[in-house]
């Protein structure tokens, strides 16, 4: 029963809201929000204790009975489920509670659509986390799709808002049909959706369909989590409120794919070439994104990119088979990146929503202390810094990456390098330096009320507590409890620092000049930035060529032939209508003529039946 409050409490809200919105306003709307996300919550943690170690699977009711197989909607309570619904439930209602005060007089009276579409994307987020078969798990998929086309496209007044969240909406269609495909493929294996009966059956199928099934099933990670190919559409999604980047980042939306893949991890192992292609995929996206966010100035893209690359280094380890690893780093990836996420907002908020650029602001650090800290702590846990969560987490993806091939540790090695040198570079030129917001704005910033900054101090606690939970997590989750290597830690803090500290040389004390440096290694800088030019070639070419062949189409097979049959076709009837209008002409003298002729006619017809037909 508690489980079933976990997700009732958010799809209510999401009701209630939506139906009674209007009438009970923003702040009751957003009230609503935050309490269902903390109900959802608390009895989340009820089932986590309680599944740990015995799980708990829920039949709610048949969807579609088929022949010799029913569809049936049910969720499955275990310790990866239900500490994963935890995790996301939690950072959720912070992100809530934070949204409270950003979007305070923001957008005119219809704040309480985005309380109720925040409040959907918990819910399917959920249902992906919490369904015990593939066709729930799909029915979030799609929920989260939705939701998320709403709220980065909220803004709907601006064209970038509007175009980002179509983007979002057409790339995750393309993952969702491979997705779909997969899904069908796994079927026809297993002849079941249902999870456990899946697992119990790989061991004794063997088919090559298997590792067709979970390619597919990949596929759809790669759009739902913005990997390579289908990554454009993340960076661009930072057109929609903070609190959105937020929770798309860390709690929901591009945490499904790497969830799905583990949620399915017995499905995955049976398809080893699978897992070298994951493996693959995960470690080009950690890299090229790593690379894209040492270049760009907006102050959320070089967040959404780092997000990209993090999503890359789980999928790295899951392909290198370390699922316990790659949610351990999932779940603190969480903490600290919503973290990032809300400190970029209050800066943001400090300055009305004007400025975004990092180079539009610094000096800030005297004015928003909290905000500081908070950002420091985030950018500490993600340079993977011990004692911070992401040195307990990634320190383990590494070593992972060095168990399997030294190139994938080597690559994890350089990627923790330039993650920190670009996370302490935004730092370093928002915090630091010169105030050259004064160039830009007459407002002199302060620090945002606790509804904003209760929500970072409680993330950046967990970014620094969460890395101690190691052993119980891999202990609950059934994944492999590893010892640290310590030359690979040390080499692991090494790079971080050392990151750190190219940054703090650049754009702190100056070493080299940054603006000179970059006009050096302007075509390095602008292939960066340009995300090696994938988004211009899918728009130039891809998308272009689509709209060419469309026209092609539309002039040729549309006007000329469609148009060309039912036009003629049209003027066929109307010049035969033309010719024998005059028979309907109104006049009796030609009405007793036609009469006439007519029985003249018959009266022939006859005459030649009875003489000339041998009657």
């Amino acid at each position: 029963m508690e489980g079933l409050v976990v997700l009732a409490a958010p799809l209510s809200a999401f009701l209630l809201i939506g139906l009674l919105g209007r009438y009970i306003g923003d702040k009751a709307s957003g009230i609503i929000t935050i309490v269902a996300g903390a109900i959802s919550f608390l009895f989340s943690i009820v089932v986590s204790f309680k599944s740990l170690h015995s799980p708990v699977q829920i039949k709610l009711y048949e969807f579609l009975p088929l022949e010799g197989y029913t569809l049936t909607v049910g969720f499955y309570f275990d310790a990866l489920s239900s500490i994963t619904a935890a995790v996301v439930t939690f950072v959720a209602t912070l992100i809530f509670v934070y949204s409270i005060g950003y979007m305070h007089n923001e957008f005119g009276k219809w704040v309480y659509k985005f309380y109720a579409y925040l409040s959907l994307f918990l819910f399917a987020m959920l249902l992906i986390v919490l369904s015990d078969n593939l066709l729930g798990i799909f029915f979030g998929w799609e929920g989260v799709g939705l939701a998320s086309y709403l709220l980065i496209g909220y803004y709907h007044n601006q064209k970038k808002a509007t175009n980002a969240s179509l983007e979002a909406f057409v790339m995750n269609r393309i993952g969702d049909w491979l997705f779909i495909f997969g899904i069908i493929a796994t079927f026809l294996i297993f002849k079941t959706l249902d999870i456990v009966e899946i697992f119990e059956r790989v061991p004794t199928t063997e088919s090559a369909l298997i590792g067709l099934a979970t390619l597919l099933l990949f596929g759809g990670a790669v759009g739902k989590s913005g990997q390579l190919p289908l990554h454009t559409w993340l960076p661009n999604a930072m057109a929609g409120p903070t609190p959105v980047s937020a929770l798309l980042h860390a709690a929901t939306m591009v945490a499904a794919g790497v969830y799905m893949v583990a949620r399915l991890y017995p499905l995955f192992e049976s398809a080893p070439q699978t897992l070298k292609v994951v493996a693959v995929i995960g470690g080009l996206t950690a890299l090229f994104a790593a690379l894209a966010a040492t270049s760009h100035t907006d102050m959320k893209k070089i967040i959404a990119f780092s997000t990209m690359s993090q999503l890359g280094y789980m999928f790295l380890a899951l392909g290198v088979g370390d699922m316990g690893g790659a949610m351990f780093h999932l779940t603190t990836h969480a903490f600290f990146k919503a973290l990032l996420f809300l400190a970029a907002g209050s800066v943001i908020t400090a300055f009305h929503h004007r400025l975004y650029d990092i180079y539009n602001f610094g000096g800030l650090k005297k004015y928003m202390p909290i905000t500081y800290a908070s950002f420091t702590v985030g950018a500490l846990a993600l340079a993977g810094i011990f004692p911070l969560s992401g040195f307990w987490s990634k320190d383990r993806l590494i070593g992972s990456y060095y168990e399997a091939s030294f190139v994938w540790g080597l690559l994890g090695t350089v990627v923790a390098f330039l993650t920190a040198y670009y996370i302490f570079r935004e730092g370093f030129v928002v915090f630091h330096g010169e105030e050259r917001y004064k160039k830009f704005s007459e407002h002199e910033p302060q620090e945002m009320g606790a509804v904003m900054t209760v929500p970072m101090v409680v993330l950046g606690v967990m970014a620094v507590v969460a890395g101690f939970f190691e052993g119980w997590y891999m202990h609950a989750v059934g994944g492999e409890h590893k010892e640290i290597h310590l030359n690979i830690a040390l080499t692991s803090v090494f790079v971080g620092v050392l990151g750190i500290a190219l940054a703090y040389g650049v754009f702190v004390k100056r070493f080299l000049d940054p603006e000179r440096t970059y006009e050096a290694l302007k075509a390095l800088h602008t292939t960066f930035k340009e995300q090696f030019f994938t988004e211009k070639l899918y728009h130039s070419i891809l998308a272009a060529g689509y709209m060419s062949y469309s026209k092609v189409l539309y002039l040729v097979g549309e006007r000329q032939f469609i148009d060309g049959i039912v036009n003629g076709t049209a003027y066929i009837v109307q010049s035969a209508g033309q010719g024998l209008r005059f028979l309907q002409a109104g006049k009796l003298n030609w009405y007793a003529l036609g009469l006439a002729g007519g029985f003249a006619l018959l009266a022939a017809l006859l005459v030649f039946l009875i003489y000339g037909g041998g009657y």
